[in-house]
């Protein structure tokens, strides 16, 4: 039976740094969500301007 305690990728999680973060619980996967957080921010930022702005345009053609 193999071994399922080792990764079998060379190198996976033997660095120091993966290994100093694993010691606080911070994960590869999470440094990545981490990384892409500001992008999904600027893209909600970026539609709720879109509905702001047609919600004005909509509203200022029925007012006049």
């Amino acid at each position: 039976m193999a071994n399922t305690d080792k990764c079998p990728v060379v190198g996976c999680g033997n660095d120091v740094v993966t290994n100093t973060l694993g010691k606080v619980g911070v994960c590869r996967s999470m440094m990545i969500t981490l990384a892409l957080l500001p992008y999904a921010w600027n893209g909600v930022v970026w539609v709720a301007d879109a509905v702001q702005s047609l919600w004005n345009a909509a509203t200022t053609a029925v007012g006049t």
